[in-house]
């Protein structure tokens, strides 16, 4: 029998992502999903914090030993998943097809699923020296968690892709008008277009 993915995440303690994580915590509670949302100290800027997420994602990974899927603190769950479907899969996540042209947001990494394989477990460890090249070279961090997953997918990374749906990892505003509310699973309320300037 599969085992469906711990669902994980993290905030950053004494910030206002804290408050927004609790919404997430109580919609697991409601809905009986297996959940982990970590309080976390902050590396100094909403860029380095993000940066951190394929980190945080490979450490629970191997504590595990079992799939994990990753929901930004931001979202909040609407119903109970059905992850069946990703089973027999290493990776998924959404592709936001509007935004094909633009590195930052083609590949969502908002709501993201890693499979306790051999397959999923080399890609993290990739994804995440991937990211770690730019973080030691004191790049521009912005959106480093997506446009290294588009990289890494473009250079033909060998992993099992399945795209997420759009009921998995729903943008409160700009997909109003793709889905009917009572498809939602997961919504993302995107927090950090309040708080990105937050320091602490």
């Amino acid at each position: 029998m599969s085992q469906d993915p711990l669902v994980i995440s993290f905030y950053t303690e004494n910030s206002p992502y804290q408050l927004e994580a609790m919404s997430l915590i109580a919609s697991c509670n409601s809905h009986g999903i297996e959940a982990e949302v970590d309080g976390i100290p902050s590396e100094g800027s909403w860029e380095r914090n993000c940066a951190i997420k394929p980190f945080f994602i490979r450490k629970k990974l191997l504590e595990k030993k079992r799939p994990i899927f990753w929901v930004d603190a931001d979202a909040v769950f609407k119903k109970k998943p059905d992850f069946s479907s990703l089973s027999h899969s290493d990776l998924a996540f959404r592709e936001m097809k509007r935004f094909s042209n633009d590195r930052r947001f083609k590949y969502f990494s908002g709501s993201l699923f890693l499979n306790y394989t051999q397959r999923g477990l080399k890609f993290v460890d990739k994804w995440c020296e991937h990211c770690q090249i730019w973080i030691d070279k004191k790049a521009d961090l912005q959106f480093l968690d997506q446009i290294s997953l588009v990289d890494l997918i473009e250079r033909g990374e060998q992993v099992r892709v399945v795209r997420l749906p759009i009921a998995y990892a729903k943008v409160f505003d700009i997909d109003a008008q793709e889905i009917d509310p009572e498809e939602i699973v997961i919504e993302h309320y995107q927090a950090s277009r309040r708080y990105r300037f937050w320091r602490g």
